[in-house]
């Protein structure tokens, strides 16, 4: 199953290249689809560790393996059985080398081109990463990248394929070109939240402020394209950006993708009918624009010593779910500096919800964004359980305050659980409020919606 998707732009975006820019995009796009191939080993639905363990293997026998040779734990390493059944781990750039090369030669090649001397360095430690593992030293150079049009990022970065302990990483690819504008005003959203979020014990802090980019997509490859994010966080190495810094992409292009192919009509679809005759489409576009802004710099701005340790399998789905309710508690300093008024912070509640109804949408295609879905499936039933949400013919909530004040109650929890809570105490919460059962009340009105 291909996983590529490519994103068309305005010629105007594309005429801010440079000529030797536009030389080597065509070689950067070309690499990027290679990547695909090297995912497509990693991928199987049909397993919670995907193909990064042996399919028969349990848990236990990976952690005692672990114990005693602690590469098989490594982000980097796919691991497997030798012929005495033991368990062995082969390093990424060994176990995929033959599939890597072509992408290695695309980067090269690029790299010989290009005139801009950081990206130049960036794109030879990129295809010295694909070819020793040095990913970390490519990571580096990336955040080193500068007064460049473009953007390109290739390698293993996210851990959603491995279900099992979210250590492995999946191989992706994005290029696109950077959006100036977009990328000021998300900047200033940064400044904001920054300058308004108090200390916090355990807080991981970048040694400087988290950096903020808005691109135009050209291609998705590999894991990106199947989970088709709209904003990432990278590098994805506690360690690397806490020594030297990280950065918010937010995807323009599958924003633009998603709220028109997807969330305006679950909009359509779940609210009821007078409660939507308040909220105009470009109302919920610009909403829209902003919810996704938010969740990303809360989701970096509540990055928390030890927690993904701490909380084990449980942290994806407390982080998700915590920066989308952190997001929108932030958001009040945006009304507050007068960068969004009520209405506008009212539209990027109602894109919330409409996001949670997105990933039962994407769940029934594909189980990669599931940490996602049961993120959103605990916020969703919470706002119901406490009566901030109502449904009859379509949901609407009693009144704006109750539903910001439960947003409000909920961040607070899930930022506990972030920065000092246990992993029985998260559990607990689990089981009172994951449940997606309030989503298949929904699946008669979402039957027309069709996954991206």
């Amino acid at each position: 199953m291909t996983s590529i998707t490519t994103f068309k732009i305005d010629k105007q975006i594309t005429n801010t290249l440079t000529a030797n820019e536009k030389k080597i995009l065509p070689l950067l796009i070309e690499a990027a689809k290679k990547i695909d191939k090297v995912f497509a080993l990693q991928e199987n639905s049909h397993y919670d560790g995907a193909n990064l363990y042996p399919h028969d293997v349990q848990r236990s026998e990976i952690e005692e393996a672990a114990r005693k040779d602690p590469r098989i734990f490594s982000p980097f390493t796919v691991v497997e059985r030798d012929k005495s059944g033991k368990l062995i781990a082969i390093d990424y750039h060994q176990k995929y080398q033959r599939h890597l090369l072509p992408t290695t030669q695309l980067l090269q090649q690029a790299a010989k081109i290009t005139q801009n001397k950081s990206l130049k360095n960036y794109l030879k430690a990129t295809a010295n990463a694909l070819t020793n593992g040095s990913y970390q030293q490519a990571d580096i150079a990336w955040l080193a990248v500068k007064n460049t049009n473009l953007d390109v990022v290739i390698g293993p970065h996210e851990r959603y394929l491995d279900k099992l302990f979210f250590i492995k990483r999946a191989y992706q690819a994005n290029v696109g070109i950077i959006d100036n504008d977009g990328t000021k005003k998300a900047r200033l959203v940064r400044d904001i939240l920054y300058n308004t979020i108090g200390a916090r014990p355990h807080r991981i802090v970048p040694p400087s402020i988290v950096d903020v980019r808005a691109e135009r997509c050209l291609i998705f490859s590999g894991f990106l394209s199947r989970a088709l994010f709209t904003r990432q966080h990278l590098p994805s190495d506690t360690q690397t950006t806490e020594s030297y810094g990280s950065r918010i992409i937010g995807y323009l292009s599958a924003i633009d993708l998603k709220f028109q192919k997807l969330i305006y009509p679950i909009f359509n679809a779940v609210f009821e009918k007078s409660f939507k005759q308040s909220y105009p489409k470009e109302l919920l576009a610009r909403g829209n624009y902003f919810y996704v802004l938010l969740s990303a710099i809360a989701q970096q701005l509540h990055r928390y010593r030890g927690s993904r340790h701490r909380l084990r399998e449980l942290f994806p789905i407390l982080d998700e779910a915590n920066c989308i309710v952190s997001g929108i508690q932030h958001a009040k300093h945006l009304v507050l500096k007068g960068v969004i008024d009520q209405k506008e912070l009212e539209a990027i509640m109602i894109n919330q919800i409409c996001w949670i109804f997105s990933e039962w949408v994407l769940f029934k295609k594909t189980n990669i964004r599931e940490d996602y879905l049961k993120g959103d499936a605990l916020t969703l039933n919470f706002l119901i359980k406490q009566g901030a949400l109502q449904e009859k013919e379509g949901i609407s909530w009693p009144n704006f305050a109750k539903m910001f004040f439960e947003m409000e109650n909920l961040a607070t929890i899930f930022t506990r659980f972030l920065e000092e809570g246990t992993y029985m105490e998260a559990q607990e919460f689990l089981s009172k409020y994951l449940s997606l059962e309030p989503f298949k009340a929904f699946d008669k009105r979402l039957a027309n919606i069709k996954p991206l």
